[in-house]
C-alpha cells in the first residue's frame, strides 16, 4: 500500500508540474493562474478519487496498528510463559518461550517501521490533495463563469486521471516482495534468560 502511495504523490506531482509549470512546493499561489478551463470537467471526481486513496490508507494505518498491539500481547504472552519455566526449571521451554518473545519482538519493529513510512507517505498524499483543492477553489474564485472543459488530455483533471490508472497498474505489475526471513540471535537469548534467572533468584 505505501508504494502505491508513493507512485500517486510523484504521478500527481508531475501531473500538476505539467499543468502549471512549476515545481516548486506550495501549490496555493498559482490557483490564479491556472483557469477553470484547464481544470478538466471531471477535476471534482478526481480530487475525490485520491481523497479515497487517503481514506484506504489510513484504514490501513488502523489495520497495521491493531497488528503491532496483537504482537505486543503475543509478546507479554511469551514473557509470562519465559519467565513461569523457569520459575518451575523448564529450561527448554524458557528457551523456546523467550526465542519466540525475541521473534515477536523483531516483527513488532518491522512492522512499527512499515507503519511511519506508511504515515510519511500518506500525510504527503494529504497534502497534496488539500494543495489542489485549494488550487481549484482559487480558478474557480477568480473566473466562475468560465466552463470547464477537457482538450487533448491536457487539463488537470486528465492528468490526475492518467497519474491515478498509471500508478494502479505498476501497482498491479509490481511483483509481491518477499518477508524478509526473521533470525533469532541466540546469545541474546542466553543474555536474557540470564537475567530472567537473576531477577527470578532475588
Amino acid at each position: 500500500m505505501s508504494s502505491l502511495i508513493d507512485k500517486l504523490n510523484v504521478l500527481v506531482k508531475s501531473s500538476v508540474h505539467g499543468v502549471l509549470g512549476d515545481d516548486s512546493p506550495g501549490l496555493r499561489r498559482h490557483g490564479g493562474s491556472l483557469s477553470p478551463a484547464r481544470l478538466g470537467k471531471d477535476i471534482d471526481h478526481e480530487i475525490g478519487a485520491l481523497r479515497q486513496q487517503v481514506d484506504s490508507a489510513l484504514d490501513s494505518e488502523d489495520h497495521m496498528e491493531a497488528d503491532i498491539q496483537t504482537l505486543q500481547r503475543q509478546i507479554a504472552d511469551w514473557d509470562q510463559q519465559a519467565d513461569q519455566a523457569l520459575t518451575q526449571g523448564n529450561e527448554a521451554t524458557a528457551r523456546y518461550a523467550a526465542r519466540q518473545m525475541q521473534l515477536e519482538q523483531r516483527r513488532r519493529a518491522m512492522l512499527e517501521a512499515d507503519l511511519a513510512q506508511h504515515r510519511i507517505s500518506t500525510s504527503e498524499l494529504i497534502q497534496r490533495v488539500n494543495e489542489l483543492e485549494t488550487v481549484v477553489a482559487e480558478a474557480r474564485r477568480r473566473q466562475p463563469d468560465t466552463p470547464a472543459q477537457d482538450t487533448a488530455d491536457e487539463s488537470l483533471a486528465a492528468r490526475l486521471r492518467q497519474a491515478r490508472q498509471q500508478a494502479a497498474q505498476s501497482e498491479a505489475e509490481s511483483p509481491l516482495p518477499k518477508a524478509s526471513p526473521v533470525e533469532v540471535d541466540e546469545r541474546a537469548v542466553d543474555d536474557d534468560l540470564a537475567r530472567r534467572r537473576a531477577r527470578l533468584s532475588q
